[in-house]
This record gives structure tokens, sequence and C-alpha cells, in this order.
């Protein structure tokens, strides 16, 4: 059994730059991307997703293999991947401002645990927040809506077709704004609520400077934030839900993707 060059090459193309694109998302895509899931287990997973969707994929053009054309078509796809990964990704970076500054309100930020998600330290707080949103993007089926968004992608953005422009590419990190307004809409009923706890605390150590700051003070706002925390998390349900159809919303404008 012999086979010829224009065959190789066709094959290559067939699986090579769908692989590239699905690799770029499932290297910083949340959930799927996370640094604890082993390497070996993401490859496979991008191997697995190639095999299922390159069948259905539109006709790839056929560009001289390690020609500039070649390699500029690759790093394009691979900017594709990794810009629709990092768009949904800023959906969990709200949660994990959230976190920080509820915690500085209840005096954690120097509890410091290891974010599997993101591979370094975060209050303690945060980590609850992004446990929280972890399972909330499951329960909703996002993972699903993520792979339904990158099989349409190559529909809307077929390989050999003019990627992301520079306005495009704008736009999305302006929509990284709403990091700050997720994570301020999170936060805010827990941080008003201690610091109306430690104005309060602050007025009772000015009467009675007997009180002392840190053996009352600390433990009151701990156990308040905790208590606050409870109830404050139908508020996290929300505004994630509204974050993860808005950045879906974005991705099918953008990407050609059907975030439904």
């Amino acid at each position: 059994m012999s086979f010829t060059d224009a065959q190789l090459l066709g094959w290559i193309e067939a699986w090579l730059w769908p692989l590239i694109r699905i690799g770029g998302i499932l290297s910083i895509a949340p959930v799927l991307g996370s640094t604890s899931i082993p390497v070996r287990i993401r490859v496979v997973l991008a191997v697995l997703l190639t095999l299922a969707l390159a069948p259905v994929l539109p006709t790839l053009p056929s560009i001289p293999l390690f020609s500039a054309t070649w390699w500029l078509e690759t790093a394009r796809q691979l900017l594709i991947g990794v810009a629709m990964g990092f768009v949904l990704t800023l959906v969990f970076e709200a949660a994990v401002m959230a976190g920080e500054l509820i915690a500085y309100g209840m005096g954690l930020s120097f509890a410091q645990v290891l974010d599997p998600l993101h591979g370094s330290t975060t209050p303690v707080i945060g980590q609850i927040l992004t446990i929280s949103a972890t399972l909330l993007f499951l329960a909703s089926n996002g993972h699903l809506r993520l792979i339904e968004a990158l099989a349409a992608s190559f529909q809307g953005l077929p390989v050999g077709v003019s990627g992301l422009n520079g306005q495009v590419i704008h736009g999305l990190v302006a929509w990284g704004g709403n990091i700050f307004s997720g994570g301020l809409q999170i936060a805010l009923p827990v941080v008003i609520a201690l610091l109306l706890v430690n104005l309060a605390f602050g007025v009772m150590s000015r009467s009675a400077p007997a009180i002392s700051a840190i053996s009352v003070g600390f433990p009151l706002a701990l156990i308040v934030g905790i208590v606050l925390l409870r109830f404050s998390l139908p508020v996290l349900n929300s505004v994630l839900m509204a974050l993860l159809d808005s950045t879906f919303e974005l991705i099918e404008q953008v990407f050609g993707g059907n975030g439904g």
C-alpha cells in the first residue's frame, strides 16, 4: 500500500488545523482546560474532538506544506482557539475577583490556597466561589455549549478565511471589563454588609477601648462573612448565568458559534 504526497497533504490539512484550533481552546478554557487536568488527558480530548468534528467540517483549502501561508494559517487557527477560551475564562475571573473582595472584608486576605484552575494561589473565598462557578458551568451544560460553539465556529470562521482582525481583538479585550462589573455584582452585597459591621465595631471600640479589635473584631467579621456568603449564593447563580449567556452570545457574534 502506497500513498501519494497529495493524499498525505490532504490528510494533514483535514486533521491538523482543526486540532490546532481545538488545542488552543483546551489550553486556556475553564474546566476543560484546567491545569488540574493532566496534559495527556487534554491532548487525548483534543484528538477525540478532532476525530468527531473533522468529517463534518467545510472543505479545507489546499496550501503548500510548511510554506509561509501554511504557517500563517496555523498561527491564525491557534489564535482563534485561544481567543474563544480566553473570553470564557473571563467569567471565572469575575468569581475570583469577587472572592478577593469578600476575603479582604472578612480579614481572610492572608489565607491563600492553591487554585488548580489557574495554577496559582487565591484567597479561600475565591476558591469557594470558583468551585461554585465550575459546578454551575457544568450543571448548565456549559461544556456542551462550548463544544457546540467550537463546531459552529468552523462554519463562521472556516479555515483559510481571514480570522480575527485588530478591531475584533480590541472588542474582545474591551469585553474584559465584565470581570469588574460581574465581580462587583457578586461581592457588593457581602462587602457592604461587612463594611457596616466593621463600622459598628469601630464605634464600639471607641466607646469601650477595652474591647480588643483582634480578639473580637476578627471572629465577628469572619462569622458574619460566612453567614452572608451563604445567603449571597443565589446572587452568584444569577450573575454567573447572565455572564455565561452574554459570553456565548459574544462567541456567536464574533466566531460564528451557536452558544444557545
